[in-house]
């Protein structure tokens, strides 16, 4: 009975992660199709970090900001904030990539540095650490049965994952080299996360294809 009971709230803490994962991807996906449809014709313009302010420091003492950054638009000068919470202040006058409107520069976001990519990255870790979890059980209990070793290959797949996302939302873009220009040396770690994941998934595959011959 004991086992039984174990067994139920196993379960229903992964089906409870795993519905939270899919209701964030949901509401990121939705906010990013929503955003890229309201920004379909905006221009963009490169944003100089200028400022920032407290935004929430939590019960165990981490402090998160908003970042404020300037852009120019027709030799005006406009400003536009973070609409989330960063633990990672960038150096001064390092540059994100800003989209406006051209009719009311106003109006502004900062690529990458969205709600919607915050929604997209809970909700990413929220599916696939359960489903990591889940991979593994049934390879080491011998239920799944493939000559690739998942539990490498997902590892090294969660390692790109988590590089990735830290690259988009800090650096607004996939590719590390936005990152540098925001924060420094510092994007050399999660560069070479990324390095790190794709050795690490194509080293499993290709010992799965000796394994098999």
């Amino acid at each position: 009975m004991k086992m039984n009971i174990k067994k139920a709230v196993i379960i229903l803490l992964f089906s409870a992660a795993l519905l939270a994962g899919i209701v964030f991807l949901f509401l990121g996906i939705k906010e990013s199709i929503a955003l890229a449809v309201k920004t379909k014709d905006w221009f963009e313009a490169p944003g100089y970090f200028r400022d920032y302010s407290v935004y929430n420091v939590d019960d165990e003492g981490e402090t998160t900001y908003r970042l404020r950054y300037v852009f120019y638009s027709g030799g005006a000068e406009y400003f536009v904030e973070t609409d989330y919470g960063g633990e990672i202040i960038p150096e001064i006058d390092s540059v994100r990539t800003v989209l406006y409107e051209p009719e009311n520069p106003e109006n502004a976001v900062l690529k990458g540095g969205t709600a919607s990519a915050a929604y997209l990255t809970i909700g990413f870790m929220f599916v696939f650490i359960p489903l990591f979890m889940i991979i593994c059980w049934l390879f080491f209990t011998g239920k799944l049965k493939i000559h690739v070793n998942m539990l490498d290959f997902t590892a090294g797949f969660l390692i790109f994952a988590v590089a990735e996302l830290f690259f988009y939302l800090i650096g607004g873009s996939f590719w590390p080299f936005a990152s540098f220009k925001t924060i420094g040396i510092i994007a050399i770690i999660p560069a070479l996360m990324v390095v790190a994941g794709i050795f690490q998934m194509i080293k499993t595959i290709v010992n799965g294809i000796k394994e098999k011959k």
